[in-house]
């Protein structure tokens, strides 16, 4: 295996390397090819194959991987001096973390004091004891009173410990991204279509990153006018936090496709550990990133309210990428298969009726010659099946003359990648940008939102201020190192199945539950037996629900992965049923979906309810904190499925290695399931962070009023909030249907762009992949631009959304558009993901060989039931890629806008004399008109009754207030038309005031 570097005229950086077969990677100036040693090692391991099978061929067995006598360039990595500085910089910090940490537990670091305003009457604790330590109260006050500003310790010991838990986590991404960066790119076809990808995503995030950029110092220079600076650069710094980790994940994404790719033809156990930690780097730079960022923010700030800003950050940032990435994404996907039809080449993203065609023609199926196809093919066929065993000794070895024949396949392969339209690059390019990116940033805007509620609760709201602001930060960082930890080895062998792997990935999964449990409960106990800050009772309580917390999303998703996982019977049903047509797929598909969302809804509302009545809003603080402990791990897995499916679709295009396709469709498996279930779990997670986020709002407001939140739970529902749910289902409704005609919108803008355009077709002057790298890149600009038009609309209103409801049906009607959209939003969410999943992993049951006839033979991608099921692929991929997973940045990014925006709204439907205050000016203006409009009015008795008892009863406050009890207004309608004097004007006078009242309310 040689070659020089002008094999390699796109990438000046990439220097052909030479390996040896197998997993071991020989140093550039060690390698020495077809030595004495390797050669008789070979030679003694392949006579041993040979003698075990009894064969006695005349050609010596080869290994199926670059077995051809032809010499192969096998093209090296780099190394990252950029990952190893972060190495570096991540163990300073942990080790200064770690002194910080020894400090606190004496009382001599850092002193940190903040400031808040209290939600609830309770005494201070003892400040003269450890770990508190003493703080002056504001006026000496010796108890806490509702609306008056308090201090307390800021927990030292569990912020310290998160900054090292972040730094851990951050230098396993930084070690991963220098581990990925080295290994072998593969050979030249495999590069070359990397460098092609590569090109394309550098583009898209050359253009995304400044219009995210832009939109973000837009807001930030809107909302610098209602709030403080404070605020303002807090945002702006969750913003910048935000657009690092998205782009370090799908950076690293697509250079890990490539070299996932070429592990394939050695073994599985090493492509399932690079597949992981590829992963690892978008999952875990999320999950430490949002940790890393909130400590500090709090730090340097000491103030809950610019955690709120900091999470609003990275709230508008994830909305875009989520969205405007889903739009790239899905349009691309179905203008590419337009544009493919138009131009007359197969629409398959795996191009598997061209890889069976080369096989025939190069008389792959029948060696002999004899008109039959041969058994060994049909042997090396049925090794597609992700679940098949494996017999080493008969699939990792060929003769000679096979190789050559396999040789000519894979150059005739290269010439079909030469000739594909840039276009089909598109979907490669979009799928990860809307995996990688979109999940990465979904599940750090929910962490954001979730820690700064916690401070928000654990403080305002907990008798103990220092435990209740520890304890999430203890539940989140355990919960980081214990995701680090298990991303570096994962329990796999070759002839494992791809349920097997799948068991030993939650066998990693149970580790972090069962170490983050037990952290939980030694925090609870330290407090409950040393400083005798918590109660048994409590300590009971909030073990359990953080317990239920622990539990809750992995539930969620073994529910869905029965609906949708190629490895169970409903999945099976759909691609069995295929043949009886369209209408059959469509709808046994949505038949699924509704049935797989409603036992996740309702696991999460009974585990809300008891977390509610044991503890209240704090109980479902802990309860968001323990489901997004495992977050990380579950981000990896997410993003290990992207990146694998991206390799998968690269073997199927570069090789016709069977063992290779055989890893990769185990992979692929694996990671059509776990990414999957990283949109369930972050739709879980979204739907447990915007509850909390309601009962942090809900404290807020009550608390400015004066009033005690905890006593507001369970009242009477009004016209308004019946107005303000009846608002979530519409707006969450209009969201669906604006995402998904602007993915429509974009597949045609493609097609279009792509009609007659010289520009986006690949150029003749030039060798690939330097004559597909221009056009793509022009239409990548394109698409960028326009799915950021496409996005501003669905921006808009959900911006608009919380300012439109507040003003019309004030503070509760805001508070119901948040809580039933959260439900709707949840529900819709689990049943858009579910279906559209259901109908992807039934076509790629068949690809993966799983589909048998009556015959026992296998229907594979040449039948007509795979292109039925295509149908239902291109109805869910919107679905399940833009629409359902937008909802979760949907309803998170209205909560955020709603928290800030009730401060200036009122209680519509309950003034503040129904809760035992004073008329505010609008009630004593109005009863001033009113009485005015009665003295003109008619004169006649039941109109002057009428319009008396309604001036009466507008003056004393809300009907069913305290002194009114009991009475009902006998006309809901205007007021009853008088017969006397002056009626006809006292009438018009009296709608007059009426509408002044309607308006002057709203």
């Amino acid at each position: 295996l040689t070659g020089d570097a002008g094999d390699s005229p796109d990438r000046a950086d990439v220097q052909p390397r030479p390996t040896t077969i197998g997993n071991a990677r020989a140093s550039p100036d060690l390698a020495v090819l077809r030595n004495d040693r390797v050669k008789s090692a070979i030679k003694k391991s392949l006579q041993s194959v040979a003698e075990k099978r009894d064969i006695h061929e005349p050609n010596p067995l080869q290994q199926i991987a670059f077995s051809s006598d032809e010499e192969i360039v096998i093209n090296r990595g780099r190394f990252s001096w950029l990952s190893a500085f972060c190495m570096c910089f991540s163990v300073i910090t942990g080790f200064s973390s770690m002194i910080l940490m020894v400090m606190s537990l004496r009382n001599t670091s850092v002193p940190l004091i903040a400031e808040e305003t209290s939600y609830i009457d309770a005494q201070n604790p003892p400040w003269d004891i450890p770990p508190w330590g003493y703080v002056k109260q504001p006026n000496a006050a010796t108890s806490r009173k509702i609306g008056q500003r308090f201090r307390f310790a800021m927990p030292t010991f569990t912020l310290f410990y998160s900054l090292l838990s972040a730094s851990f986590g951050l230098f396993t991404v930084a070690y991963f991204c220098s581990e990925l960066l080295v290994q072998d790119v593969g050979v030249n076809r495999v590069k070359n279509m990397g460098v092609v990808i590569g090109k394309g995503v550098d583009t898209y995030l050359l253009r995304s990153v400044p219009i995210a950029a832009a939109m973000m110092t837009s807001i930030a220079c809107v909302v610098y006018f209602v709030s403080d600076a404070n605020f303002v650069i807090a945002m702006s710094f969750g913003a910048f936090i935000c657009i690092v980790c998205t782009n370090l994940g799908i950076n690293m994404n697509f250079e890990g496709g490539t070299r996932l790719t070429h592990a394939m033809n050695y073994d599985l156990p090493g492509s399932v550990q690079l597949a992981i930690r590829t992963g690892a780097i978008g999952g875990l730079s999320a999950h430490a990133m949002a940790q890393f960022g909130v400590v500090l923010v709090w730090i340097l700030v000491r103030e809950s309210n610019a955690l709120v800003g900091f999470g609003m950050g990275t709230s508008i940032v994830a909305f875009y990428t989520r969205v405007a990435g889903g739009i790239f994404a899905k349009g691309c996907d179905i203008g590419s298969d337009f544009v493919s039809t138009m131009l007359g080449e197969d629409v398959d993203d795996y191009n598997m009726d061209n890889l069976d065609s080369l096989r025939q023609a190069g008389n792959l199926h029948d060696k002999d010659q004899d008109g039959e196809v041969d058994e060994d093919y049909k042997h090396r066929l049925a090794a597609a099946d992700p679940n098949a065993a494996i017999d080493d000794t008969r699939m990792n070895y060929i003769t000679s003359e096979e190789a050559d024949l396999r040789a000519k396949i894979e150059r005739e392969m290269e010439k079909t990648l030469i000739t594909m339209h840039p276009v089909n690059y598109l979907d490669a390019i979009g799928e990860n940008i809307a995996d990688i990116g979109g999940t990465s940033s979904d599940l750090l805007e929910t962490m954001c939102t979730t820690l700064a509620t916690a401070v928000i609760l654990g403080s305002k709201a907990h008798e103990v201020p220092y435990f209740g602001t520890s304890l999430p930060f203890n539940i989140i960082s355990t919960g980081t190192i214990g995701n680090s930890l298990v991303s570096y080895y994962v329990w796999a062998h070759d002839k494992h199945s791809s349920n097997r792997i799948r068991r030993s990935l939650q066998l990693n999964l149970l580790a972090v539950v069962v170490l983050v449990q037990g952290v939980a409960f030694f925090s609870c106990y330290l407090q409950w037996k040393v400083y005798h800050t918590i109660t048994w009772d409590k300590l009971v309580t909030y073990n359990m629900i953080i317990g239920l917390g622990l539990c809750a999303p992995e539930a969620c998703a073994a529910i869905c992965e029965f609906f949708t996982s190629v490895n169970f019977a409903p999945v099976s049903w759909i691609a069995r049923d295929a043949d009886l047509g369209m209408i059959q797929v469509i709808l046994r598909g949505l038949g699924q979906g509704f049935a797989s969302a409603g036992l996740p809804s309702t696991i999460n509302i009974l585990v809300q309810i008891l977390s509610f009545q044991w503890e209240g809003f704090y109980g479902l603080v802990l309860l968001t904190c323990a489901s997004q402990a495992c977050t990380g791990w579950q981000a990896s897995l997410a993003a290990f499925g992207a990146v694998s499916n991206n390799a998968n679709r690269l073997v199927h295009l570069t090789t016709v290695n069977e063992m290779a396709h055989h890893r990769a469709n185990v992979c692929a498996t694996i990671g059509t399931t776990t990414s999957h279930n990283g949109k369930v779990v972050a739709g879980q997670n979204c739907f447990f962070a915007t509850t909390s986020l309601l009962g942090a709002l809900l404290a807020d407001k009550y608390t400015a009023l004066g009033l005690n939140f905890k006593e507001s739970v369970g009242q009477e529902v009004s016209e308004f909030t019946r107005a303000g749910l009846l608002a979530s289902i519409i707006f969450a409704m209009l969201f669906l249907a604006n995402t998904l005609t602007s993915c429509i919108s974009m597949a045609k803008l493609v097609v279009e762009h792509c009609k007659d355009n010289p520009d986006v077709a690949s150029r003749t002057d030039k060798q690939f992949p330097a004559s597909h790298i221009r056009p793509l890149a022009n239409l990548v600009k394109f698409a960028a631009l326009e799915c950021f038009r496409l996005t501003v609309s669905p921006l808009v209103q959900s911006f608009g959304a919380p300012l439109v409801i507040g003003q019309l049906f004030g503070f509760k009607g805001l508070l119901m558009l948040v809580s039933g959209g959260n439900s709707v939003c949840f529900s819709l969410n689990m049943f858009l993901i579910n279906s559209g999943q259901a109908w992807d992993a039934a076509r790629k049951y068949i690809l993966f060989g799983m589909l048998k006839d009556e015959k026992g033979e296998v229907i594979g991608a040449d039948s007509e039931v795979y292109d039925t099921l295509g149908i239902g692929e291109q109805i869910g991929g919107p679905l399940e890629d833009l629409t359902g997973p937008a909802l979760n940045n949907f309803i998170k990014f209205r909560g955020a806008c709603e928290f800030r925006h009730q401060r200036r709204l009122r209680l519509a439907s309950e003034p503040k004399l129904a809760m035992g205050g004073a008329p505010d000016r609008h009630q004593l203006r109005l009863g001033i008109v009113l009485q005015v409009g009665r003295q003109q009015s008619s004169q006649s008795g039941r109109g002057h009754s009428e319009a008396a008892t309604r001036a009466d009863r507008v003056r004393g406050g809300h009907p069913h207030a305290e002194g009114n009890r009991g009475e009902r207004p006998r006309d809901r309608g205007a007021f009853a038309p008088s017969r006397g004097r002056g009626g006809r004007r006292g009438d018009a006078r009296m709608m007059a005031v009426m509408m002044f009242d309607y308006f002057l309310r709203r």
